[in-house]
């Protein structure tokens, strides 16, 4: 989702930022620990994060402006070595899974979901927000974000409309719009196939150690982290904002739905069977090497379009897909392997790991860092360049203690998806436009759930990977 709306000065600020950092790079001179390359590189960078901030131009625009100069910069030999990250397995992947919300949103598989968990919660309304973030996070374990919080949205302004629930008075209003985005943040945590962001800092950790982590490794790691924090946001978004109770009639609505949908239909099931189908290969790659992420995502892809299960029209997938987010995706990977090659990752390790940070000792030192990378993303919430910037220097400052090169790579993707304090990505302000809760409201119930996401992140991580030995 772009700001369309940016005011004229705030881009011109961001363009005449961008413009500095690229013509003083060019003047600073190499030097043993940075040559002249590299210095151009991470002038590129900064400019790319500057243009980004400030909308100052559409997403993919930038992305594609940094990636070319680079060759017109003398940073690489040629265009082809700028723009190696568009051949990357990981972003075949990211193209494939957008097509799993477009055939799961033509069933009625959500709304059964919220159905049957109703059925448990009944009108007790804390119960009902803790269904809807159950059901939400669940999804969103194979569903990108966005189109899952929209999904589940929709239902929720169905029961809201019938308790005349009206922005701003309601709590049980302010309770559903904050944990449902919520709830969808989280769940992505889980698995490659939950976030994109996931799978950018899969692919830097590939191009940084030569190392991977399978798909099931990530959900044995990360899933343990998903079950603790939902309930743990789910407890503080009803405790400081109270939900009204609500009457059995408002419910009414999603159960004529359910009803309307007793009889499951041929594409539902083929629906359910490829999704299901593509976790059971996904998590046989563990085992099996050729049935890698990306190999399996484009097989299900393909599978969509065959003759008999005709889940998906090739409009429908070009719609979508995000081409803006994918080529920005494919402009931080592209950027990685040229800031790497040129030094600029050593460069800015050392330089973190001179500032004395890292005396504090590992845990210290490694929750300072997430705590620090947190707040920036939330107020830039700008996931893909945060990863691309910070994740190749966390890389060798973690190997200096002797911690995997997974610790970082899974801690950060983690972290810049948690997003609990401030509706300023593009999942959260799909709930905070219908306008039901503040700024402030979120601030209140979100300050604990980070607090407990970065010490989780700094204490789990290292023992897990370490039992496992990734």
């Amino acid at each position: 989702m772009e700001n369309t709306n940016v005011p004229m000065s705030k881009r011109l600020i961001g363009i005449g930022i961008a413009l500095v950092c690229i013509v003083v790079s060019c003047f600073i001179p190499g030097s043993e620990s940075l040559p002249a390359e590299g210095v151009k590189a991470l002038g590129l960078l900064l400019a790319l994060v500057a243009l980004w901030v400030t909308s100052a131009l559409p997403l993919g625009v930038t992305a594609l402006f940094i990636v070319v100069m680079c060759p017109v910069l003398g940073v690489v030999g040629d265009l082809g070595k700028a723009i190696g990250g568009f051949a990357s397995p990981a972003l075949m992947f990211i193209i494939a899974v957008f097509s799993l919300p477009v055939i799961m949103l033509k069933t009625k598989w959500g709304v059964r979901l919220i159905n049957a968990l109703l059925g448990w919660t009944g009108a007790n309304s804390r119960k009902m927000v803790l269904g809807f973030m159950i059901a939400t996070t669940l999804v969103s374990t194979v569903m990108s974000d966005v189109p899952c919080t929209v999904l589940f949205l929709g239902f929720a302004l169905t029961i809201l409309k019938a308790a005349n629930a009206e922005p701003l008075k309601s709590n049980l209003g302010r309770c559903l719009m904050i944990g449902i985005p919520i709830a969808a943040v989280t769940g992505g945590m889980a698995t490659p196939a939950g976030s994109s962001f996931n799978v950018v800092a899969m692919n830097i950790l590939q191009q940084a150690t030569g190392t991977s982590i399978s798909f099931l490794d990530w959900v044995v790691i990360a899933l343990p982290i998903v079950i603790v924090m939902t309930p743990i946001s789910w407890f503080f978004i009803t405790k400081i904002i109270k939900p009204e109770p609500i009457a059995d009639s408002c419910l009414q609505g999603i159960r004529d739905e359910a009803a309307g949908a007793k009889k499951i239909e041929a594409h539902e099931i083929k629906a359910i069977i490829v999704v299901v189908g593509l976790l059971v290969l996904w998590i046989a790659g563990n085992w099996i090497p050729v049935l890698n992420a990306t190999v399996v995502a484009l097989i299900g892809l393909t599978v969509m379009f065959l003759p008999g299960m005709e889940l998906l029209t090739w409009k429908e997938f070009q719609n979508s897909v995000p081409w803006g987010i994918v080529i920005m995706c494919g402009t931080i990977m592209s950027m990685g392997g040229v800031i790497e090659a040129t030094g600029g990752a050593a460069f800015l390790a050392g330089a973190i790991a001179g500032s004395g940070i890292m005396n504090l000792g590992f845990f210290a030192a490694f929750a300072l860092m997430l705590a620090l990378i947190y707040l920036l993303h939330t107020v830039c919430p700008i996931g893909v360049a945060i990863l691309g910037v910070f994740l190749p220097i966390m890389i060798p400052l973690c190997a200096g203690f002797g911690v995997s090169p997974a610790v970082p790579t899974i801690a950060l993707a983690v972290v810049v998806a948690g997003n609990y304090l401030m509706p300023v990505n593009p999942t959260v302000m799909l709930t905070y436009g219908e306008g039901y809760y503040t700024f402030t409201d979120m601030l209140k119930t979100g300050i604990v759930p980070a607090i407990a996401l970065v010490l989780l992140m700094a204490l789990w991580m290292p023992f897990i990977v370490g039992v496992m030995g990734i």
